[in-house]
């Protein structure tokens, strides 16, 4: 590996521990100036499939699949009385790991995947929700600054066992 490639990658693992930080803060704002404004940010339907055919999500049915206006009406709602499945807030924390540098183009663009583990718990509930799948995401720099322009996450659930969507992964 080369010493750039080492460096980008190094780059990019913390560029993604300081957006699971700015959500387990509830830092939304922080965390939607970290977005393009062409962002594609999609979660596939898993599908159970016969053997090892692949890919094992749908193509073209999403458990969200928004743009910067909707991530920003999410944001902004968020932030009101009226996000009633958010209110308390949840506690969450992010595990990001298996970070990988796929693409690589200085001061332009990268591709980037990496596994994210999520721990939520809501008020005095003793239950609480682990989600978990792998991230396919997409930067661009801008204004000397690297912008997420694309997220797939492909969730490792096909029954999602939590009572909402209401965090953002």
């Amino acid at each position: 590996m080369s010493m750039e490639k080492m460096l980008a990658t190094y780059e990019f693992e913390q560029w993604l521990y300081r957006e699971a930080k700015f959500l387990d803060d509830i830092d939304f704002d922080g965390w939607f100036n970290l977005l393009h404004p062409n962002i594609a940010y999609q979660m596939p339907v898993r599908v159970n499939k016969e053997g090892v055919e692949r890919p094992d999500y749908s193509l073209n049915m999403f458990a969200f699949d928004d743009d910067y206006e909707l991530l920003k009406i999410r944001v902004d709602r968020l932030k009101t009385d009226y996000a009633w499945a958010e209110i308390p807030p949840s506690r969450t924390r992010r595990s990001v790991n298996n970070v990988q540098l796929l693409e690589f183009t200085p001061n332009e663009k990268a591709v980037v995947n990496s596994y994210l583990t999520i721990y939520r718990s809501r008020s005095t509930d003793i239950h609480h929700d682990l989600i978990s799948g792998e991230r396919h995401d997409e930067f661009t720099y801008v204004d000397g600054e690297w912008k997420l322009s694309k997220r797939e996450f492909i969730i490792d659930q096909t029954t999602i066992n939590t009572r909402n969507l209401a965090i953002f992964v």
